[in-house]
């Protein structure tokens, strides 16, 4: 009877020594997860794999959804209203290898700011894309500590404002791109410490002006894009800092000047786009400094006239685009800095869409067309037009006589400046009697001013006009100023006839013409015979 008592026993511990085993066992495998759990701040799921319709994000990760395996993460987020705090930010604790991370809002309001929250658990981020949230602000240190972060995209979230630092103490990053927002201001120092930031993409902001010193922290950005804003003032310090920069685009603004030395911080510029502006000014020395400039683009303006020196700092610039201005003159002594760069194949001169007039200021298009070997400069000069340069005319001549108005009507217009002729009936019964000749000659005369003047609008190709037919431009004389040709002002008294001599603007007498002769005399025998 002792010795089954005895087995029984034994049976027992030995039962109980197995149980024992097997929860230490238990116990050993549960010890990792729970420290994992701790280390990680207590998630409760997996960012890859909620399956709660209820849940405030879900996530797509690519290539598989085991803990802490997934590299590349696409977040939705659907319910409004996340605090900054929320625990859904903690589940992405699950994921610390993730080196791409985007997160498109499908609810307006959802997101109102950077879930840093969620990317503090992401150290290995390379990529952050976050689209279509109303973050107003970008706070301070917005993407702190991401020191492997390459690229950051925040674009159409409705932010405002930048404020100090929002881009800051990040070592590697060298693209931002804040495109499609409702930028206004952007603090001094909300690019600070960014020492490989090669592109900053502000495309379609509400940006008006840019502070002094925005970019002294940014010394390697190659590419800056402001397109499509409303900036209105440039000065020579809006650009400090930017000394390797190579592309800088302001098209679309509304920068109505260039002040001299307004690039002169940019020495390293190959690429200046200042397209569909309300330019109507550039100063001589705008383009100073800028030795590197190959592609300049200005069309779309309200250019009506070049400094003769413009181009004299951008020798080396062979891509050139003035069309759509209101440029009515360019001269060789315009383009002379930059005539040979315009030769080469790959070179582009643009000139579409102006007020040229037709003159021989233009003979150098027929030479480039020949000489150049691009075949973008050769259409765009072969479409160029121009309209003739009416003569300028006394604004006597504007008033046509009428056949119909009697002798002493018409004896009070204005023949020719200086020159009047005047009748007293009533007092001396004297009539100087005009031939019908000499008043068709009169009125033929201005019918061809008012015919030359009628061809002002038509426009012709300039390289269908024979280079040596383009007249050369006279010098224009205002109405308010005196006529070069002078009748002495000393009026000839009783039988005495003083020979007219008229002058021109080098002092060389010239005769009258049988004309104006046949008036003088006119003139001089009616006053002797009512002086008698």
């Amino acid at each position: 009877m002792e010795r089954p008592r005895i087995a029984g026993v034994i049976y027992i511990v030995v039962s109980l020594a197995l149980v024992t085993e097997m929860q230490i066992n238990v116990l050993a495998k549960d010890n990792p997860k729970r420290r994992t759990k701790e280390k990680t701040g207590g998630f409760q799921k997996n960012i890859c794999d909620i399956t709660d319709r209820d849940s405030k994000v879900h996530c797509y990760c690519e290539n598989t959804r085991e803990l802490r395996n997934a590299t590349k993460a696409e977040c939705w987020v659907f319910n409004g209203g996340i605090p900054r705090d929320d625990v859904i930010w903690q589940s992405f604790a699950s994921q610390p290898n993730l080196q791409s991370l985007s997160f498109n809002v499908r609810v307006d309001g959802a997101l109102g700011y950077v879930p840093n929250r969620a990317l503090q658990y992401s150290q290995k981020l390379r990529s952050v894309n976050i689209k279509y949230g109303n973050i107003v602000d970008v706070a301070p240190y917005a993407l702190a500590n991401l020191t492997n972060l390459r690229e950051a995209i925040l674009t159409q979230n409705q932010i405002e404002n930048l404020q100090q630092y929002a881009f800051a103490h990040l070592p590697n990053v060298t693209m931002i791109s804040l495109e499609d927002n409702m930028i206004i201001e952007i603090e001094t120092n909300a690019f600070f410490d960014l020492p490989k930031l090669q592109k900053l993409v502000l495309t379609k902001n509400n940006i008006s002006t840019i502070r002094d010193g925005t970019f002294l922290h940014t010394f390697n950005l190659l590419e800056l894009d402001l397109n499509k804003n409303n900036i209105f003032n440039l000065n020579r310090h809006t650009f400090d800092g930017l000394a390797n920069l190579r592309k800088l685009d302001l098209r679309r603004n509304r920068i109505c000047n260039l002040t001299e030395f307004t690039f002169a911080e940019l020495w390293n510029l190959q690429e200046l786009l200042l397209g569909k502006n309300d330019l109507k000014f550039v100063s001589e020395r705008a383009f100073d400094g800028l030795s590197q400039l190959r592609k300049l683009s200005l069309e779309d303006n309200d250019l009506a006239r070049l400094p003769t020196g413009l181009f004299e700092g951008v020798r080396g610039l062979s891509s050139l685009d003035l069309r759509s201005n209101k440029l009515y003159a360019f001269t060789f002594d315009n383009i002379k800095p930059i005539f040979d760069n315009l030769k080469p194949q790959n070179s582009n001169l643009l000139l579409e869409e102006n007020n040229f007039v037709c003159d021989c200021q233009l003979k150098w298009f027929h030479l480039l067309h020949n000489e150049t070997k691009s075949q973008n400069t050769r259409d765009s000069l072969g479409s160029v037009t121009c309209q003739m340069d009416p003569p300028v005319v006394s604004a006597a001549y504007n008033k046509l006589p009428d056949d119909s108005i009697n002798t002493k009507d018409y004896n009070q217009e204005i023949l020719h400046a200086g020159i009047t002729i005047e009748t007293q009936n009533a007092k001396n019964n004297v009539t100087v009697k005009k031939s019908l000749e000499e008043v068709k000659d009169v009125i033929t005369d201005n019918n061809d001013i008012n015919q030359e003047t009628a061809k002002r609008g038509v426009k012709r190709n300039v390289l269908k006009i024979a280079p040596n037919t383009l007249p050369c431009p006279k010098k224009e004389i205002k109405t308010t100023e005196l006529p070069p040709f002078m009748v002495d002002p000393i009026i000839p008294i009783q039988n005495e006839m003083k020979t007219y001599r008229f002058e021109d603007q080098t002092n060389v007498a010239i005769s009258l013409t049988p004309f104006q002769f046949q008036v003088t005399v006119l003139w001089s025998v009616w006053l002797y015979l009512f002086l008698t």
